[in-house]
This record gives C-alpha cells, sequence and structure tokens, in this order.
C-alpha cells in the first residue's frame, strides 16, 4: 500500500490525507482525534478508505452477463473465489484542481476484457467546520479511448447537485487564479505534476443545466473515388458500435473509530429494517427483518457482535449511522443516502474500526441486477457520503 503518493486537505479543525492511487481515504482526524482507522500496514488487504466501483462487495465467481454477453472478472479473493469491491483501487488519478481545504481528482478507468466499458472518474474530497469530510464520486460511461476533458464538461460533472439529488455533495468553489506569488501547487510538500497536472478553474455556470452531451460516435472521413476493395478495408476498419449503457454501482469503505476507541466500548445505531443473507462468495441467498444481533436501530452496545452484512430499508431521504464511544459520549456520524449499506466489524483488523460502507447496490448486483445503474454513455452517476466528529462538552 503506497501511502507515500498523496495529497492532504485542512479546514474546520479536520484534516485528511487521500492517496493518489485510487483516491482512497488514508486518514482522517478531526484536532487528534481519529475519525478513520489509518491505512497502513495493519490494514493491508482490508480496503480501508477505499472508493468502490465499477461494482462494491463481491461478485460471484467473478463472473457475469451484461447485454448478451459473458464477463470474467479478476478474482482477487482467494478464500471465496469472488471478484472483489471494483477495479478503482489501482485505478492512478491526478490532480485536477486544489485548495487547502478541497481537492478535485481525475482519472479514465480503461476497458478491460472483464469490464469492456471505459469510464471518465471525478472525486471530490472536502473538510470544512460545517460538514466534516464530505466525499463525492462522479463516474460517466466513455466507450471510445481515454478523454480530455475540458473545463467545461468537468464543471458539468461538478455541478452542484439539488438537495433531492445529493445533499451531501458541493463542487469546488471558483478560484480566480493561482497563489499571487505565483506559487505552484504542492503535493505533501512536492510539485503536483509539473506541467501535466495544473490547477484549473472547474466552476459550474449556473445557467448551464444540461451534461455536455459528447459526439461518441466518429464521422467517416471524406472519400474520393475508391475501388470496391478499398472500401471493403475501411468497412473492416470501422470498430465494433460501442455498447448502449454499461453496468455499475458503487460504495466506499471507511473504517470508523471514535478516537481509536475500543468496539467493546462502542454502540453503532443505523435506521436499516432489513438485511441480506449472502453465502461466502457474494451470492446473496435470502433477505429478513433485522433482529437480535443484526438490529442496530436503537443503537446497542458492539461487544461480543460479528457483523459482515448488507443492510438496506434505510430512509430514502438519506439516512444517518453513528458510532458512540459511552465512557466519553464521543460521536462519529455518517451521513449518506444510498440505498444500500455494509456494515463489518472489523475482524480482518482485529476490530480496530467498524466499516460503515455506503453502497448504490447490493453484492452480486451485477448478476442480480437489483439495483444496477445502466449508463449511457455521457451520462454522470453521482454519489457521496459525509462523516463529522460530534463531542458532548
Amino acid at each position: 500500500m503506497d501511502t507515500t503518493n498523496s495529497v492532504s486537505i485542512d479546514g474546520g479543525g479536520y484534516s485528511a490525507q487521500i492517496s493518489l492511487l485510487g483516491g482512497q481515504l488514508l486518514r482522517l482526524k478531526h484536532h487528534e482525534d481519529e475519525l478513520v482507522v489509518p491505512a497502513g500496514d495493519a490494514t493491508e488487504g482490508a480496503f480501508a478508505g477505499a472508493v468502490l466501483a465499477p461494482w462494491p462487495n463481491r461478485t460471484q465467481g467473478g463472473m457475469y452477463s451484461y447485454d448478451g454477453q459473458d464477463y470474467a472478472l479478476p478474482v482477487n479473493e482467494e478464500t471465496t473465489g469472488a471478484a472483489l469491491h471494483g477495479l478503482m483501487v489501482d485505478l492512478p488519478l491526478r490532480v485536477q484542481a486544489r485548495k487547502d481545504s478541497e481537492v478535485q481528482l481525475q482519472g479514465f478507468l480503461e476497458p478491460t476484457e472483464g469490464y469492456p466499458f471505459g469510464l471518465d472518474i471525478v472525486l471530490i474530497y472536502r473538510v470544512s467546520a460545517d460538514i466534516g469530510l464530505s466525499a463525492t464520486l462522479m463516474a460517466r460511461y466513455h466507450p471510445q479511448v481515454e478523454p480530455e476533458l475540458t473545463a467545461d464538461e468537468l464543471a458539468d460533472a461538478t455541478d452542484a447537485p439539488s438537495a433531492e439529488d445529493l445533499p451531501l455533495s458541493e463542487p469546488l468553489e471558483p478560484e480566480a487564479s493561482p497563489d499571487a506569488d505565483g506559487d505552484s501547487v504542492e503535493i505533501d510538500g512536492e510539485p503536483a505534476g509539473g506541467d501535466d497536472v495544473t490547477e484549473t478553474d472547474v466552476a459550474a455556470d449556473p445557467a448551464q443545466e444540461d451534461l455536455v452531451q459528447e459526439d461518441l460516435v466518429q464521422k467517416d472521413a471524406p472519400q474520393t473515388d475508391t475501388t470496391q476493395q478499398d472500401q471493403a478495408q475501411a468497412d473492416d476498419d470501422v470498430a465494433t458500435p460501442a455498447r448502449q449503457t454499461a453496468p455499475f454501482g458503487a460504495g466506499f469503505h471507511p473504517y470508523l473509530t471514535a478516537g481509536g476507541a475500543s468496539l467493546k466500548e462502542c454502540r453503532l445505531r443505523l435506521p436499516a429494517r432489513t438485511m441480506l443473507r449472502t453465502s461466502p462468495d457474494g451470492a446473496v441467498t435470502g433477505r429478513e427483518t433485522v433482529s437480535g444481533d443484526f438490529d442496530l436501530t436503537n443503537g446497542p452496545l458492539l461487544a461480543g457482535r460479528r457483523i459482515d452484512h448488507a443492510f438496506t430499508d434505510l430512509p430514502p431521504e438519506g439516512w444517518t449511522a453513528e458510532l458512540v464511544h459511552g465512557p466519553s459520549g464521543f460521536v462519529v456520524r455518517m451521513i449518506a443516502d444510498s440505498p444500500w449499506v455494509q456494515v463489518y466489524t472489523g475482524e480482518r483488523i482485529d476490530r480496530a474500526g467498524v466499516a460503515i460502507e455506503p453502497m448504490s447496490c447490493p453484492p452480486n448486483a451485477l448478476n442480480s441486477g437489483e439495483d444496477l445503474v445502466h449508463l449511457a454513455p455521457g451520462e454522470w452517476f453521482r454519489m457521496g457520503y459525509s462523516i463529522e466528529a460530534i463531542r458532548v462538552d
């Protein structure tokens, strides 16, 4: 795990460190208190702070069918034979814009044999006193070669959504110019990418309501007289038409911690009414109303509870999960509006924290199709969450 190639942001008493490999949230603190388990050697392989796309959770056997075609994904969990948590973990991202308290990252997920759908990726992190940390992921199906997004296209992608669309995320504010002193943007003390990475004004035009729809099919070049053989060769050179939509799901994987306190002393509150039963490889075997150890609606103590389940039937207007340290009353609060959330009590990392994973779809959605997003070319998908600290005086 590379924690050196990263960017840090600070504001309102919060500080965060974000990796430029996959946009992983490496660390989040409020003053001196850790709010997420820091990514490092102790969390190797546990996806601490990872961004999960183009699917979250497990795809059974790494196999799925879409639009009449069968695909095989890389299996990265040998014990279950599943394809786990998408393809973004190793995706290089570049800094597109940055301020002290905000950073916008951009990248392109190349088509592969197992997932032949190119995706533009935009990821924004922001810290502030009133929100804490907010994270927003945006993805767009781009069936051709890697694009160079223009400032206008980025503005469209990051245009502030309405409250009903995504109440948690905001775009970067416009910046008039670089520092008056002419200083370049730095990433942990180093210049950010030289000529390849520049700080770009990506402020959205409020008057522009529709996303820019690109011309996704190359127009034929003008032709002079050709023989039938030449025309046949030209026809052979035409690429196979792009698929109409791309299957897509996403999520986030922070492990919440109340300043490093033991989970034995913490309670977890989550207003979910239904949970899934799954086999180890991610196949859904049933669903039921939450009860017993899995009923988190009243904030039970986590001591003795082992949870690694997907929950749903969450408030559609948005939901709140709270990790409460009983002795101190210290609360770490997550707010999200996803229809699904995975809760994992972190046995793989010795229960150093509890993973609260907002997800746009359930496990194995590439096979079941439940809540799977079908991205049309040029269509932006957005989701996000926030984490804040609450202290009792």
